[in-house]
């Protein structure tokens, strides 16, 4: 008897396979892990601002469920950053750099900036 997969298991199925690509699978601290890093930290930071952007733009002209995927989107991107963030973190500090007290991605993008001017 074959098993139905269920729309939420298909749904997860995506967005874990859409997340997959950040990732890093370069050795940590090597060269090819900090250009991998630096490759998708940025576009993180491209997207979280773009999505921002859209949210600004079309203020008042969305759906509530275009505002709930896009806030939803900017959650996991901040989740994804904070891994990110971690990475290097742990790569510096194999180095013997302690870098806690300084969040890049807080200092790129300012978590907050804007953002009281969201719709949600």
């Amino acid at each position: 008897m074959e098993k139905k997969i269920s729309p939420f298991d298909m749904l997860l199925a995506q967005e874990l396979t859409n997340l997959e690509r950040f990732i890093v699978k370069s050795p940590l601290g090597s060269d090819e892990f900090w250009s991998e890093w630096q490759a998708k930290t940025g576009e993180i930071v491209i997207t979280k601002a773009a999505i921002k952007r859209a949210l600004r733009i079309y203020k008042g002209q969305l759906s509530q469920e275009e505002i709930t995927k896009l806030s939803s989107m900017l959650e996991a991107f901040k989740e994804i950053a904070g891994y990110l963030e971690l990475l290097r973190q742990t790569a510096l500090k194999i180095r013997g750099i302690d870098a806690s007290d300084w969040d890049i991605l807080g200092g790129i993008e300012g978590e907050s900036e804007g953002e009281e001017d969201l719709p949600f």
